[in-house]
């Protein structure tokens, strides 16, 4: 089946291109939400380990310019600021013996100061994260020298930091709660905005299955990829139109042709079977008979061969050709019956001048533009054939001074099985020059024509050289 007006509305292009943007957007704003969480965390760490340092900054600073003492009272003033469940501090001197220190109780696990001592450094303070089951919250300890024989050991755990990220998840999970649905809404007008185009060609085609060939998709003036291919499915609807128009006319052409063989075919019969006469009349019938069924298989024949120019069947056997010495052969056929009708032929032919094509179509499309030259061209006068190289090409022009074509007939005369009404005294079927555009156009040229009632008909062909 062409297409089918039941769509499974879970399987849809718009649900699908929803979920494609909703999850898109879902794996962006995690990842983003992830990202901005780990980088407050990184900075508030990275803030409290600066803060440590400045402590121990600000007491060396203190001890150089006012003194142990001086000291000892800011770190009082220190321990009665903070909880001591969160804070510690510990000073002592190079031998281990403690000069000041918090309430420890909370802090029970903390090292010896000997051992402390052994991993004591003069150039820069010691930072430790602690990670302990007796604390509530991960802790930074700092330790570091404040003056001559004088260590400080200053620990904070990071209950602030862990404050400000509970509330920045707790805001993270109402914003995802929030924007999901709302992006989720947005992204399905958005996904029904975009596959809007895709269901109008999708309607236009069903139109045109159930027969409505003028039915057209409407085209966004917003000239993206939809629009682009709602107009090159016009396009091709079009085609298609003009294709079946094309074929309908042809058959009604074919079924006409054929009618009138086919009824002198079988007038003839009956005429035979109702008069019995002699050998000689039953001899007659039958040659009739013949000349008839030859005429249907010309015309039969020249349908096909026009069917496979058109198609471009035989260029694999194409070669390079003299066309010269071909129109020079088609011409030197065609003088003995331009002889016998009065008519000057005139022959202007470069020489040597070479295509690329397939010779056996070639000849025939000369020859049907000489022959039909020669049928509609009066006793006295003139076909001439000009073969000469331009810039683009090859031109190849048969002039004649015969009854010319009506204005009204030129845009048809290529059609197949065509014929003007002072054409159809002539033999033929109406295909000659049908075959001959279509070859002229699988070689890459073609053919345009120029005409003045009962004065001049010009053929012109175009082919491209080698």
């Amino acid at each position: 089946m062409f297409l089918s007006n039941r769509i499974n509305p879970v399987r849809s292009f718009s649900t699908r291109l929803t979920l494609w943007y909703g999850m898109t957007f879902l794996v962006l704003l995690l990842a983003s939400m992830l990202g901005v969480i780990l980088a407050i965390g990184s900075i508030l760490d990275a803030r409290m380990e600066e803060e440590l340092e400045e402590d121990i900054e600000e007491l060396q600073e203190l001890y150089r310019e006012q003194g142990f003492g001086k000291v000892i009272e800011d770190l009082e003033s220190e321990m009665k600021g903070n909880e001591p469940n969160s804070f510690f501090l510990r000073l002592f001197n190079d031998k281990g013996e403690m000069l000041l220190a918090s309430d420890l109780e909370s802090w029970s696990f903390l090292q010896p100061v000997n051992t402390l001592l052994d991993k004591q450094s003069d150039d820069e303070p010691l930072i430790e994260v602690v990670d302990h089951p007796a604390l509530e919250h991960i802790s930074l300890v700092v330790f570091g020298e404040i003056g001559p024989g004088i260590y400080l050991q200053l620990g904070e755990t990071m209950e602030e930091k862990d404050e400000v990220m509970a509330v920045i998840q707790i805001a993270s999970i109402i914003i995802f709660c929030v924007v999901i649905p709302l992006a989720s809404c947005i992204c399905w007008l958005m996904a029904k905005r975009a596959s809007a185009g895709i269901k109008e060609v999708s309607s236009a085609a069903v139109d045109i299955k159930n027969g409505k060939l003028d039915r057209r998709a409407a085209v966004a003036s917003s000239g993206d990829e939809i629009a682009e291919l709602a107009e090159t499915f016009n396009a091709m609807a079009e085609r298609i139109r003009s294709l079946i128009a094309e074929m309908r006319e042809m058959t009604d052409n074919i079924a006409h042709d054929l009618r009138s063989p086919l009824a002198r075919i079988r007038a003839i019969s009956e005429v035979t079977i109702s008069n019995a006469g002699n050998i000689e009349d039953y001899r007659s019938a039958v040659t009739d008979t013949l000349e008839e069924c030859d005429r249907l298989l010309q015309m039969i024949n020249m349908t096909l061969d026009v069917a496979e120019a058109e198609a471009g069947v035989g260029n694999e056997h194409k070669e390079s050709i003299n066309i010269s010495m071909l129109a020079e052969e088609a011409c030197d056929l065609f003088a003995p019956l331009a002889e016998e009708k009065g008519i000057q032929l005139q022959v202007a032919i470069n020489r040597d001048l070479v295509v690329f094509g397939n010779k056996h179509n070639l000849q025939r499309m000369l020859a049907n533009l000489i022959d039909n030259a020669l049928k509609y061209t009066p006793e006295g006068g003139l076909v001439s054939i000009d073969l000469n190289r331009q810039d683009d090409g090859i031109v190849i022009r048969v002039k004649d001074t015969g009854i010319g074509i009506p204005e009204a007939d030129l845009p048809r005369v290529f059609e197949r099985f065509y014929r003007c009404d002072h054409s159809r005294s002539q033999d033929g079927c109406g295909l000659g020059l049908s075959f001959s555009r279509a070859v002229a156009r699988a070689h890459g040229g073609d053919i345009t024509l120029q005409s003045v009632i009962n004065k001049q008909t010009i053929f012109t062909v175009l082919l491209p050289t080698t």
